[in-house]
């Protein structure tokens, strides 16, 4: 006898048997025992989740000897037939390769004569937002009054791209993702049915694989069973999908969070020569960084990390989450994800800290070049997200334009805001509103004046210019600006110039 899949062997055939899908089975169960059947259902969600499989048991439970029942009896003709895929009352139709018109023409036709032998004849639509506009125009009719012996069940995982002409003539079940610990207990049963041992550990690996999916857990496990020999442990099936070893992602992270950069490169380098995937290597840390944060937020101090605070966490996270975007686009990934590392692995403070630990009365040093010296070597850089929010409430063309800042720190008395000679103009905008912008923030805690410098700008921009007006400032640097208000006959407001 030819082999079996683990995904088809043990594919559930009653409600009950269906893993993580309660708010569907409960409800299907007692409208089938009432004898309510819709002529219209429509299953939507994520892939792998049962949504096909129960469509299936809804054709046998609806067909079977023992109707009006909860679940089908799997003994009748009938049932037998429709799990064995032979009934010709059930039809099942890929959307992805039967999408046209002729097609759902077809379909229509079809639907016109009685079961063959069942009690309903049930059409069961895979992929169902793959259909055409002009077939779902075609189906419309026959789905909203169909013949009393047909039900329609459309399956898809997007159910957005359904008419609404559609989906307001079927009743809607959303299925959801599959918790980890419901799909363990699935495994687990599977692995004593084909009397292999496995860990616990291992479990969690196949499970995080997954991602809520029981169809691509059970493929994963069918793998590792066909690849493991023995008990089957947590190292063996890392080996077996590819992944960098546990031991590996713990010690980087714990080097990331000691800002030992030097260790950091030498990991990625054993397992950039080792064959691994950088990108999925990247995914594994953001998922170690994750679960130590979330340990942080309940009040616990994972091994490594007891010095580290939560916001650093989701800093971290969050830089790294983008460098694992940036590196699928990326013609050098190794470089992309190495320099997302050494970010994540350097000096960090919030602005709260700055605020609070900056000491008082700080002077500037004479020359340019020694100041800017001064500022990279002995002054972190500052996240400017948290002063262009505050400003974004109140002036939002002057808080976008902060977001163009080329360099921007706390000094002790004073924030520093440094545009490239490309944003000379909107750099320009925000000198001319400095006294506005410095009591926004003072009203906001952070008393400190705002000082701003144009790179590659002919003249100096240290100091605070004297303003009779903004318009007249306006007029002197922009003139074209003036005129234009003199035009209109008020005030310019408008997005950020780019």
């Amino acid at each position: 006898m030819s082999h079996i899949v683990i995904a088809r062997k043990y594919r559930p055939q009653r409600f009950d048997e269906i893993v993580g899908q309660g708010q569907v089975t409960v409800t299907l169960k007692n409208a089938i025992a009432q004898g309510k059947i819709a002529h219209a259902y429509l299953f939507s969600g994520p892939r792998g989740v049962g949504k096909t499989t129960t469509a299936r048991i809804l054709a046998k439970t609806i067909n079977c000897e023992k109707y009006p029942s909860k679940e089908p009896c799997n003994k009748c003709s009938s049932c037998r037939q429709i799990s064995s895929g032979s009934s010709l009352d059930v039809i099942e139709i890929d959307a992805a390769s039967n999408r046209g018109i002729e097609q759902i023409r077809e379909l229509r036709e079809n639907a016109s004569f009685a079961p063959a032998s069942a009690k309903f004849k049930v059409y069961i639509v895979d992929e169902a937002h793959q259909i055409t506009q002009d077939a779902f125009n075609a189906l419309l009719k026959t789905l909203e009054e169909p013949p009393p012996y047909i039900v329609f069940v459309l399956a898809t995982t997007q159910p957005e791209k359904l008419p609404l002409t559609i989906l307001s003539r079927c009743q809607h079940f959303r299925f959801r993702l599959v918790a980890d610990d419901a799909i363990k207990d699935c495994l687990r049963k599977i692995a004593a049915s084909e009397k292999a041992g496995i860990t616990d550990d291992a479990l969690e690996i196949i499970c995080s694989e997954a991602s809520g999916s029981v169809r691509d857990a059970e493929s994963v496990l069918e793998q590792v069973i066909s690849s493991a020999s023995g008990k089957i442990t947590r190292e063996e099936v890392e080996f077996i999908l590819g992944l960098v070893e546990s031991k590996k992602v713990d010690e980087i992270a714990v080097a990331i969070a000691e800002k030992d950069i030097g260790k950091v490169f030498r990991i990625v380098d054993d397992v950039y020569r080792a064959g691994y995937s950088l990108t999925q290597f990247c995914q594994q840390i953001i998922v170690k960084l994750r679960n130590i944060l979330a340990l942080k937020v309940a009040g616990q101090n994972p091994q490594g990390f007891e010095k580290i605070k939560a916001d650093r966490l989701f800093w971290m996270l969050d830089l790294l989450g983008k460098t694992e975007a940036a590196m699928k686009w990326s013609e050098l990934p190794r470089i992309t994800f190495e320099t997302g590392l050494y970010k994540i692995s350097s000096d960090f403070i919030s602005i709260d800290e700055f605020l609070r630990e900056s000491p008082p009365g700080e002077e500037s040093v004479a020359s340019p070049e020694s100041k800017i010296q001064k500022r990279e070597v002995s002054r972190p850089v500052v996240e400017i997200s948290e002063v262009a929010r505050i400003l974004k409430k109140e002036m939002p063309a002057i808080g976008k334009i902060i977001e163009k800042a080329v360099r921007f720190e706390m000094r002790a008395n004073r924030i520093y805001c440094e545009f490239s000679a490309e944003y000379e103009v909107q750099a320009k905008r925000v000198m001319v509103s400095l006294e506005e912008i410095e009591n926004i923030l003072r009203k906001n805690g952070i008393k400190k004046s705002l000082e701003v410098e144009i790179s590659g700008a002919k003249k100096s921009s240290n100091q605070k210019p004297k303003l009779k007006t903004t318009a007249r400032q306006l007029e002197i640097d922009e003139p074209i600006i003036t005129k234009m208000e003199g035009i209109v006959g008020g005030g310019l407001e408008g997005p950020v110039d780019e």
